[in-house]
């Protein structure tokens, strides 16, 4: 059976509809298997767990008055070149201000509209440019599957890819 933080949305929504898991419960498996993880993959930026927790609370109220939204309670991340409000948008170099974004971008803004509940971003090569996926701003990315490659050399390498949620992040780094 798969983890909470392993499920699609599809399976969330069903699950919360059924009142067999709540928002706040899957964000706090979510945030416990980022800290797991993230140490080997270095794949997030901008988590900010009381933000992403505060969004799951106001989704749950809202499944538990029957108020949901198309996408209520469901975690996601963004690309960090997808802005949303507050966050700078380094789009993976060191050469830009990190200025704050004033306002979502359209996609960051129609998923809340829909309930989602932005969890993070997730980092990029400088400019998502480089094949390489060499960031100037992050440390090395690695992937979720075999953490001697980053994600790119495991594309070009045609692996597998890792089962949803990060499952693979188990043990130290190869």
């Amino acid at each position: 059976m798969a983890t909470l933080h392993d499920r699609s949305a599809a399976e969330l929504l069903a699950l919360y509809a059924a009142r067999a898991a709540s928002p706040v419960e899957v964000m706090h498996a979510l945030l416990a298997h980022i800290e797991r993880c993230e140490p080997q993959i270095a794949a997030t930026w901008a988590l900010d767990a009381d933000t992403a927790l505060q969004a799951a609370r106001v989704s749950e109220t809202r499944w538990q008055r029957d108020e949901a939204r198309a996408l209520e309670g469901v975690p996601v991340t963004l690309k960090e070149n997808i802005a949303t409000q507050g966050t700078p948008v380094p789009l993976g170099t060191a050469a830009t201000v990190l200025t704050p974004a004033a306002t979502d971008a359209p996609p960051a803004a129609r998923l809340r509209e829909a309930g989602a509940v932005i969890v993070c971003k997730t980092t990029m090569p400088d400019y998502g440019m480089l094949s390489s996926g060499l960031s100037s701003f992050h440390k090395l990315a690695r992937n979720r599957g075999t953490y001697r490659r980053t994600p790119a050399a495991a594309a070009r390498a045609q692996l597998p890819p890792a089962p949803p949620g990060m499952a693979r992040c188990t043990s130290a780094p190869t």
